[in-house]
């Protein structure tokens, strides 16, 4: 790379208020100094690599990701943790940031760690970066009720349908994205059609119940009720996630994207004794719905294109 660059390091997963402080100054330091900005973004956390039995979920599918940092910086580039994990830190600041990247300053968080067995820290870093003419930018973490926000409390909090901690965390809404696939038309039999929705296996859903969301898609913006669960009533097994539009479009929506922003829980799933009962408690769920919306205005925009 011919002009030199700023760069953070880093999964990015979720992209939320902690990493955006930091894009902030990475912009900030490539404009003071001439520079390109950069991120070097793995594409899953090291962690799933370093540790087997850790739960492999992300709050955002890589592409949608990879399409929000590019807003952010000039250059988005991914990386394996793979190809770097047996580095040690001066190699991986020589090879890799010097040599491969061009880097002229790096900007990273207090906590950042780095190298071979994630031997290297901040001080590491500043120590190697005096050595190669690196300059060394900390970002302090961004405090959300007194802790900071990382992409380990939000998904913590979304899988306890905790969306009011995930929202200030992230500085925006917490989504889900599917594509509309057929089911077997139950929900219109009982008056109720809902939309089916293949989401990326590896994006966290929370915990089944019913969920209060705002939906968008082409020409779709609107609230909804969407469900995550195993329909018990029914005696079925394979999870299910199907989303209830207030304003239901009249044309089909198969195939179509939709995003899908989580507000609040409204109940558990459960099973229920009759077809007719959960009916019953279908029409509860809208009422209920239709009553927290006020809390809830159709103002926030989608995040994927």
């Amino acid at each position: 790379m011919k002009q030199g660059t700023v760069v953070r390091i880093g999964t990015f997963d979720g992209v939320h208020l902690g990493h955006r402080a930091i894009l902030r100054e990475l912009r900030c330091q490539a404009k003071t100094h001439t520079l390109l900005s950069l991120v070097y973004a793995f594409s899953v956390p090291p962690r799933w690599v370093m540790r087997q039995d850790e739960d492999r979920y992300l709050l955002l599918p890589a592409s949608v990701k990879l399409d929000l940092l590019r807003d952010s910086v000039d250059i988005v580039h991914p990386a394996s943790f793979e190809t770097i994990r047996s580095m040690d830190p001066e190699e991986f600041v020589a090879t890799v940031l010097i040599e491969q990247l061009n880097a002229r300053s790096i900007v990273e968080g207090e906590t950042f760690r780095f190298g071979r067995d994630r031997s290297g820290d901040l001080s590491t870093l500043r120590s190697l970066g005096a050595q190669m003419r690196l300059d060394v930018i900390s970002v302090p973490p961004v405090m959300v009720v007194d802790e900071a926000a990382s992409s380990t409390r939000i998904r913590e909090s979304v899988r306890a349908g905790d969306f009011h901690t995930a929202r200030l965390c992230l500085g925006r809404s917490p989504v889900l994205l599917g594509t509309v696939v057929r089911g077997d038309q139950l929900g219109g039999e009982l008056g109720y059609p809902t939309a089916n929705l293949a989401i990326d296996p590896h994006v966290l859903l929370p915990h089944p119940g019913i969920f209060l969301v705002h939906a968008y898609g082409e020409n779709i913006r609107t609230n909804g009720l969407l469900y995550i669960g195993s329909r018990p009533t029914l005696g079925s097994r394979d999870l299910r996630c199907e989303v209830y539009l207030l304003d239901f479009p009249e044309r089909p929506l198969y195939n179509e994207l939709l995003e899908i922003h989580l507000l609040e829980r409204i109940r558990d799933d459960r099973a229920f004794s009759s077809m007719d009962a959960l009916r019953s408690q279908i029409e509860a769920d809208i009422a209920f719905a239709r009553q927290l919306l006020p809390g809830y205005p159709l103002s926030e925009k989608r995040i994927s294109s």
